[in-house]
């Protein structure tokens, strides 16, 4: 008797053979990469990187004041708690270093193959397959993988571009993206158009408004700049250093570290409930929230009223920006609440018909 599809000589419990493909190696790639051996028996995993190192958007964001908005605490792998943490928020580098010494403590090196970007995916329902397209960056060199599994970790903060103001590539002075960052860029006495106030904007500010001779700050929209929840309850403030004490304690006493991650991580799940549109919990917010912004920026009251949402908290992302309400305040930032007409070779000029001419334009518009 012959069969088709003959069956394979294997014992009952051996597991068929697994292939996975992993697209990006940031935090879902690293994670791929220690989990999937661990839980899958009998799995070739590979993971594809376009960047020259590990690491996603900690990789390739390095804009002034880069860092992230969630507790550093949290904002960690469950099962690889880091006690030395410097800041209750953690800038980018640190996250980055992060990263990178997870990986080395996993191994995860010989999984990735770095400096391969992804083109394309197709899937064979033939051969129950999907088949793989990459260029080999180094070499320039394109070829095909196979897998039974695609994984997408490529995130969202990835794929930026510029924004569409007319004229803006005229323009004669220091031009860049945040997520495009020139590392040799020089605001110190400068004046600079930073433009948008999303996550990246935000952290941008503070950090060059010190050395700047001018900031002009071009924000369209609105939006809630508030710290009270989680960050003043557990936090100690907007964003604090961690003492030598502390990390100590952490470090040498599991329990200590375990009961204050969870404290951090319990205020901030609770502080999802004023999200809840009509709830009390987001009216009490919402009071909180304007008073502190009120009080942050009663030195330019007009900035407040021209800052302030009709929508409630929790309608877009909220950020805890530290630093940025107190630099909007200093005498040497100009808040420009209307959005860009057109781009000229020495300035720019916004839709009020206002020019300001500046040495150099930060574009904090986002991604595709």
């Amino acid at each position: 008797m012959s069969y088709q599809n003959p069956l394979k000589d294997l014992a009952i419990d051996q597991p068929r053979p697994l292939k996975v493909i992993c697209i990006g190696a940031g935090f879902s790639g690293i994670l791929t990469a220690i989990r999937f051996p661990q839980k899958i028996p009998n799995v070739e995993l590979t993971i594809y990187d376009k960047n020259p190192d590990i690491g996603g958007t900690w990789y390739e964001n390095t804009y002034a004041g880069v860092g992230c908005d969630v507790p550093s605490h949290v904002y960690q792998y469950s099962f690889a708690g880091n006690p030395n943490w410097s800041k209750f928020y953690a800038g980018g580098a640190e996250i980055q270093q992060y990263l990178k010494d997870i990986a080395w403590r996993y191994d995860v090196e010989k999984y990735v193959r770095l400096q391969h970007h992804f083109e394309k995916a197709d899937w064979d329902e033939a051969a129950q397959k999907w088949t793989v397209t990459v260029t080999d960056m180094k070499n320039n060199k394109i070829f095909t993988d196979t897998a039974d599994i695609l994984l997408k970790g490529t995130g969202v903060l990835n794929k930026w571009k510029w924004p569409d103001f007319k004229g803006l590539k005229s323009f004669k002075g220091d031009l860049m993206h945040t997520a495009g960052w020139d590392p040799k860029f020089d605001w110190e006495n400068k004046t600079v158009a930073l433009i948008g106030a999303g996550s990246s904007g935000i952290q941008v500010l503070p950090h060059i408004q010190p050395k700047a001779k001018r900031v002009i700050h071009y924000m369209r929209g609105k939006t809630w700049i508030s710290p009270v929840g989680y960050a003043s309850e557990v936090g100690g403030g907007v964003n604090r250093d961690y003492t030598f004490e502390e990390r100590k304690e952490f470090a040498t006493n599991s329990q200590k570290y375990m009961e204050y991650r969870h404290q951090v991580e319990g205020v901030m799940n609770k502080s999802q409930l004023s999200t809840f549109l009509g709830s009390d919990i987001q009216k009490e917010f919402w009071v909180e929230a304007d008073a502190f912004m009120k009080r942050k920026l009663e030195r330019k009251p007009e900035i407040y009223k021209s800052l302030i949402p009709s929508f409630p908290p929790g309608c877009r992302r909220l950020t805890p920006g530290p630093g940025y309400l107190e630099a909007l305040v200093e005498d040497n930032v100009t808040f420009i609440g209307a959005g860009i007409d057109h781009v000229t070779e020495t300035g720019i000029v916004d839709t009020n018909g206002g020019f300001h001419e500046v040495d150099a334009i930060i574009c904090a518009t986002g991604f595709d």
